[in-house]
């Protein structure tokens, strides 16, 4: 079996339904939650790289962020599959070479749809998705600027890089697929942000429906199939 490893910055926000989708895929999971003080390993030696989110800056100091950097440029390096979620594809865009910075138009919090774009018609992660998919936004900071050669795959009108992909397994999704309500609301509480934000919430089957697919497309090209090919 193939394995993952999987970094949470805080326990607010953790791998959700990647923690059931991927190892039900055929990917195990190891964890360095580092909320708990657990230390990142020196280079990657699993067959993935998973990075989650937080409310961290990409561009911060914060303990361990320079050894995160490390690892995603040892995935991209060694062209090992990596997927970032909203501050994991911040990380990501900046180690390829990219900018993120404070989103000039505020928070995107909440529910909302992204456009997939042309590209993500022969991308092996997103070619599944919808035309326009939902998802949850939580996130001030944005990809401004993208690493060289990488792909924008779903666009935004308040955030325009939702979704991109880096090298030919790289990918950063600048949005939330994982979650389900009561993890937002607790987001809500916690942000100081009105609970209707939150909704109208898409159905867990719903993201389900969209999301996971994609997670065992993912899962698929960790065990070495469809990368770079037509699913």
């Amino acid at each position: 079996m193939t394995t993952a490893l999987v970094v949470e910055h805080i326990s607010a926000e953790t791998a959700g339904a990647l923690g059931v989708w991927l190892p039900a895929a055929g990917v195990e999971l190891d964890f360095v939650r580092l909320h708990r003080g657990e230390v990142l390993p020196a280079s990657l030696t699993h067959d993935a790289l998973v990075v989650m989110g937080g409310p961290q800056s990409a561009n911060g100091t914060e303990a361990g962020q320079g050894d995160e950097l490390v690892l995603i440029r040892d995935a991209l390096r060694a062209d090992r599959p990596m997927l970032g979620i909203c501050l994991g594809a911040q990380l990501l865009a900046v180690a390829a070479g990219g900018q993120v910075t404070p989103n000039p138009a505020g928070p995107e919090y909440g529910h909302g749809l992204v456009l997939r774009t042309d590209a993500a018609l022969e991308d092996p992660l997103l070619r599944t998705v919808p035309f326009l998919p939902d998802v949850i936004h939580w996130h001030s900071d944005e990809i401004s600027s993208l690493p060289p050669g990488a792909e924008v795959l779903c666009r935004g009108t308040h955030t325009v890089n939702q979704a991109v992909r880096v090298g030919a397994k790289a990918w950063g999704l600048q949005f939330h697929v994982e979650v389900d309500e009561p993890m937002v609301r607790r987001w809500a509480e916690a942000d100081g942000v009105a609970p209707e934000t939150v909704v109208p919430f898409p159905s867990d089957v719903d993201l389900e429906r969209t999301w996971r697919p994609a997670i065992e497309n993912f899962a698929r090209i960790v065990n070495g199939g469809f990368a770079g090919t037509v699913l």
